[in-house]
């Protein structure tokens, strides 16, 4: 199974907390339920410093990120310790309101090798931001997202830049669906 640990900043207002499952990671969830043949559970919450205020403004991302997964890893040892499992497909996004900066509404930090991770900033901004950084996590890539009709233009998770015409398709396309199957399946 995966697990996907979303901490909560504490600039998250109230409003958005209380809806944050059903608005951001409930389609997300059941998209990924039904092709990849793994359970996916979320565990949400607000883990108090160091973890819930965590700086992650600013114009140089890297050292950003950097942090963030020294974080992260500590955040997996501690929740293992509690006694969750964290497996290596154990994935910890901390879900924050404010864009990283004027470009940046969430980053993945991404092995080189795989092109997947464990550790992702989403801001709340846009109903994509969470599921479009867990499934860069997850090996999805910019370069397979697609334009899909369904009565209306709609853009799939992976789009690289939203276009405000369009909407939301709240699916992979088959390509990173495959590209997700295929990490999946090296991690087995």
């Amino acid at each position: 199974s995966i697990t996907l640990f979303v901490i909560i900043h504490d600039d998250v207002p109230i409003t958005k907390r209380e809806t944050l499952y059903e608005d951001y990671f409930h389609h997300l969830k059941v998209e990924l339920e039904s092709f990849i043949e793994r359970k996916i559970h979320i565990v949400i919450g607000n883990s108090g410093p160091p973890y819930s205020n965590f700086e992650y403004k600013g114009d140089n991302l890297k050292p950003i990120l950097d942090r963030w997964e020294m974080l992260g890893l500590r955040y997996l040892r501690e929740a293992k310790e509690q006694g969750f499992d964290t497996n290596p497909l154990s994935k910890v996004v901390l879900v924050t309101h404010e864009q990283l900066n004027s470009k940046t509404g969430g980053i993945a930090l991404l092995n080189s090798y795989t092109g997947a991770g464990s550790f992702a900033i989403a801001s709340l901004f846009s109903y994509l931001a969470p599921a479009h950084e867990v499934g860069h996590l997850l090996g999805a890539r910019h370069e397979d997202f697609e334009v899909q009709y369904n009565g209306w233009w709609g853009e799939t998770y992976m789009t690289p830049q939203r276009t405000s015409i369009r909407s939301i398709s709240y699916h992979f396309s088959p390509a990173n669906r495959q590209n997700i199957k295929h990490y999946l399946a090296s991690r087995a």
